[in-house]
């Protein structure tokens, strides 16, 4: 296995559930048009986006930010209620299939695995 001599995090948006990747090596103009901006309410205390060493943590923070984010909009009542509609209609995919906690695990193992495997360790069984 060809080991690769780039670094990379796992980019969650503000309010948002894409997970997207990014090469630190990649010298690109950023595509901010993968974000839903309609959500995020860009603030100078609030970062725009929040950067992940693994994609499973990257996953629980968009999740985790989701949920919170309904919460909010639960709490504004009848004012946050369309938004609450258009929030949920724009990211059920990833709130009901993609961010459950079995997927997750499943790729926090997949990374251990890889990780053992690039450092040629075995598991003998007991």
């Amino acid at each position: 296995m060809k080991r690769n001599n780039y670094s990379r995090y796992f980019r969650v948006f503000h309010n948002d559930t894409n997970v997207t990747e990014i090469s630190t090596n990649d010298f690109r103009c950023v595509n901010l048009q993968q974000a839903n901006f309609k959500h995020i309410i860009y603030s100078p205390h609030k970062p725009l986006f929040y950067g992940y060493l693994t994609q499973a943590k990257a996953m629980e923070m968009a999740k985790a930010g989701a949920l919170a984010h309904i919460n909010a909009l639960i709490a504004m009542g009848k004012d946050g209620e369309l938004a609450l509609y258009e929030y949920r209609f724009h990211h059920y995919q990833d709130l009901t299939v993609n961010l459950i906690e079995a997927n997750i695990l499943e790729i926090e193992d997949e990374a251990i695995d890889k990780q053992l495997e690039r450092d040629h360790l075995t598991i003998q069984p007991s």
